[in-house]
């Protein structure tokens, strides 16, 4: 009995539903050990209330706002993580056609000549044929290839943007981190300026005093050197609001010459910082963007296992053709030139079986190594966390001795000065203290801006990362891109 095209087909379209081979993928459960039920004791300035997006917002501080949103708008590393997600998209988008028919148009023509022996009698050697169809295949993806390729796309896609959203977290982090920096070497170079005028009193006292025959030419000596080792800070301090101020250019995406940064409210109190809110432990790793990238990651690799998997099965595929065949090029509009045809065709590699389970067991190694990659990740977000607490904590324990050594040091130097002054002690008291004054106040400048501005960059990107608000990833979260 010959079957006609539908019923053909049909057996196909049946078994085309099949389950796909290889493993499903399930989103990997975290440990009880990697599941804290909190942060630990709580630590000041560090609440569990709802997160906000722009944590920056904190701050209150409209430049570093103003700032912020110009390198979202303008960072090349941003723009670069967008380019790689539009790729993934496309790439998506290609691996989808799997599902729909290839093919298109043909048109060819072909002149031989035959040789004598392969002439049937009576016919002319020279042939000549002209063809015009439409051609097609279509894949029965019958073991899930193409089904674990969409897989493998979509969970590249999600990837991506999790990366493009760690990047977007970590750039913020590093503006933040290098305003502060910026505004900590400002308040530095404050201090020295104000310590330095301070010396050349100092200076201007000693000297009438030798004039006077009250000091030595030593004491003259000694306060000048110490004037000279404030001013050798001044250079260097320069140099590195200069470093600080091109990196701030090179995150807005701007050239470092001629770049001026915005001026920080004037008036403002630099320790006055309200309460960070960063959420609930389970909170936090559901947020953090560079946790949902690797998940994506280990999606993908687990897909990639069925696709390599399906190579030790038969690719069947349906080929078909409409069109018309004639001897030359102006009788193909003639009756009876017509050439149509459908026909499945199966090709099973049985000698290359060696070379797919090879490439499955690469594949599983690959799996493997991005569920160890995953669990890393998370391990590293809680580390950065407790990190950034402890050093939240520790900081703030540190400002306030910081203030009380300040301001005991500046006492201590306006008393030695007085005592000088009116020819009592010696000016070794006068040096020692002034040298301890320049240091606790430079110390103090150091652990306030660390204090009130978020730390170090790796305190501020952790949580940075944290405060990345996005929906927590899943199995088939991206199937829309």
């Amino acid at each position: 009995m010959r079957l006609s095209y539908p019923a053909f087909l049909l057996p196909l379209l049946l078994v085309a539903g099949c389950a796909s081979v290889g493993p499903d993928y399930s989103e990997p459960v975290l440990p009880a050990a990697q599941r804290p039920a909190s942060f630990g004791a709580p630590v000041a300035g560090l609440g569990t209330g709802d997160v906000e997006a722009q944590w920056w917002q904190v701050f209150d501080e409209p430049a570093l706002s103003q700032l912020i949103q110009q390198a979202l708008a303008a960072n090349h590393d941003i723009g670069i993580a967008a380019a790689r997600l539009d790729e993934a998209k496309a790439m998506l988008r290609e691996s989808r056609q799997g599902f729909l028919p290839s093919g298109g148009a043909a048109l060819g023509y072909e002149h031989r000549r035959r040789s004598e022996v392969e002439t049937p009698y009576g016919e002319q050697r020279s042939v000549e044929s002209t063809r015009a169809a439409l051609d097609a295949a279509w894949e029965i993806d019958l073991f899930g290839r193409v089904r674990r390729s969409v897989e493998v796309a979509q969970a590249q896609a999600g990837s991506r943007q999790a990366l493009l959203r760690s990047v977007q977290a970590s750039v913020a982090a590093t503006v933040a981190a290098t305003w502060f920096e910026l505004q900590g070497i400002e308040a530095e170079q404050a201090v020295v300026a104000d310590i330095s005028q301070s010396q050349r009193d100092s200076l201007g006292l000693v000297g009438h005093l030798v004039s006077v025959g009250a000091a030595t030419e030593f004491d003259r000596l000694r306060a000048e050197a110490l004037l000279r080792n404030v001013e050798a800070v001044a250079p260097d301090l320069e140099r590195r609001r200069a470093t600080s101020t091109n990196a701030l250019a090179v995150l807005l995406g701007q050239a470092p010459q001629g770049f001026k940064p915005p001026l920080a409210r004037p008036g403002r109190e630099p320790l006055n910082l309200r309460t960070l809110q960063v959420g609930d432990p389970a909170g936090l790793l559901a947020r953090r963007a560079d946790i949902a990238a690797a998940e994506r990651t280990l999606a993908a690799e687990t897909a990639q296992i069925g696709v390599e998997t399906a190579g030790l099965y038969p690719d069947i595929q349906v080929q078909g053709s409409i069109g018309l065949l004639a001897g030359s090029l102006g009788s193909l509009g003639d009756a009876g030139m017509q050439s149509n045809f459908i026909a499945p065709v199966i090709r099973w590699s049985l000698l290359d079986t060696a070379r797919v389970r090879a490439r499955i067991a690469a594949s599983e190694s690959r799996t493997q190594a991005a569920l160890i990659a995953y669990d890393q990740t998370v391990l590293r977000a809680l580390q950065e966390t407790d990190d950034a607490f402890q050093a939240n904590s520790a900081a703030g324990s540190t400002l306030g001795l910081r203030l009380l050594e300040a301001a005991a040091n500046r006492e201590a130097a306006r008393f030695a000065r007085t005592r000088f002054a009116e020819g009592e002690g010696v000016y070794l008291d006068v040096l020692e203290a002034e040298r301890a004054d320049f240091a606790s106040r430079r110390a103090l400048t150091a652990t306030g801006k660390a204090r009130a501005f978020g730390l170090k960059y790796m305190q501020i990107r952790a949580l940075a990362l944290a405060h990345t608000r996005a929906r927590k990833p899943g199995p088939v979260s991206y199937t829309t891109l």
